[in-house]
């Protein structure tokens, strides 16, 4: 089991952050990109929107853009936020055009254009990362940028055979994962008064470890 995480300031943990995230991008090391279990989660996602075409989704830590590809496939519109701006973005600019808008930059410093609000936000994968003293700030984004009855879909790590408690891990390149019981996850987003709509157990591809999809709405 990986120690119990060391918190340092908000400052030097985003600065780690990026760090890790860059050089991760940079080597190759990015399996979230590949991840089965989180490409599962984002279809559960798009199927959970339902048949309304042209809906403007927020994908918070786009990456590579594999999910917001498959969101423009099905007929909606994408815009991506990262940390992290990687060597895929001009092409998939160009590929997508005004389909896909990407922008470098964290949930909680961004602003969306002047009466701009989503139908959907997905976080594959990002919130468990976030310093606990920014997590009140990140839902609260969310729920602005989102239009009333939104989807919002939150996928984190569950606690596991290898993480049997719920709380922080220490994670590679100074990064830490905060892992939550499916209960755990519930009294979280409800209490920054997300409604909540379902949760879905996905298996990811490392041993018995498992995400906690949560669907929400505003």
């Amino acid at each position: 089991m990986s120690k119990q995480a060391q918190f340092m300031d908000v400052s030097t943990y985003r600065r780690a952050l990026d760090t890790s995230f860059v050089h991760r991008y940079s080597h190759g090391e990015d399996e979230w990109s590949w991840d089965i279990g989180m490409a599962k989660a984002a279809r559960v996602f798009l199927d959970a929107l339902g048949p309304k075409p042209d809906q403007h989704i927020l994908d918070v830590g786009v990456g590579r853009a594999r999910d917001a590809s498959e969101f423009i496939l099905a007929g909606h519109r994408v815009t991506g936020l990262d940390i992290v701006e990687n060597s895929s973005w001009p092409l998939l600019r160009k590929r997508w055009g005004e389909r896909l808008s990407l922008v470098c930059s964290a949930l909680q410093d961004w602003q969306p254009p002047a009466g701009e609000v989503f139908d959907g936000v997905l976080d594959n994968g990002c919130f468990h990362h976030q310093h606990p003293d920014e997590w009140s700030r990140y839902l609260a984004n969310i729920r602005q940028y989102a239009r009333p009855g939104a989807l919002i879909g939150l996928n984190v790590f569950g606690v596991d055979a290898s993480n049997p408690e719920p709380g922080w891990r220490e994670m590679d390149n100074q990064r830490q994962g905060y892992f939550f019981t499916e209960q755990g996850v519930r009294d979280t987003l409800e209490a920054f008064g997300f409604t909540w709509q379902d949760l879905v157990v996905i298996e990811r591809q490392h041993g018995e470890a498992v995400y906690l999809l949560a669907l929400v709405r505003t």
